[in-house]
């Protein structure tokens, strides 16, 4: 996985405006989402919107977030990035079935939704 853009934490006068916005989102649920930058309009699905919001919600609460693209099949090492632990954790977790893994050749693979759903499992610390 490799980081593509990092967006900077935004001023509180900022965060406020994200947060009152998010506010009201959370009213509503729907299939699709739309989205207008900058006067385009663009109908995504509701998963895209959702990482929208939670870019929002992480900028809104002070955090730097970085942004890149990860493949659908992971390695050992991108799991433990994305997991926060170190590679041979990684290696425990899979041996000991917690964590699914596909094997190609005599090389670990880890899906993504799977590492996604072992990571929920945990609340995450500040």
């Amino acid at each position: 996985m490799s980081i593509d853009h990092v967006i900077s934490a935004v001023g509180s006068a900022d965060a406020e405006k994200i947060k009152t916005a998010l506010s009201a989102l959370a009213q509503t649920s729907t299939a699709t989402t739309t989205l207008v930058i900058d006067g385009v309009t663009i109908d995504v699905p509701a998963s895209v919107g959702d990482a929208v919001v939670a870019l929002l919600t992480y900028l809104a609460g002070g955090d730097s977030v970085a942004l890149g693209a990860v493949a659908e099949l992971l390695t050992t090492s991108q799991a433990a990035e994305i997991l926060g632990v170190s590679d041979t954790y990684v290696r425990k977790l899979a041996d000991a079935g917690k964590l699914p893994i596909e094997l190609r050749g005599t090389h670990r693979r880890f899906r993504l939704d799977d590492v996604m759903a072992y990571r929920e499992q945990f609340p995450k610390r500040s």
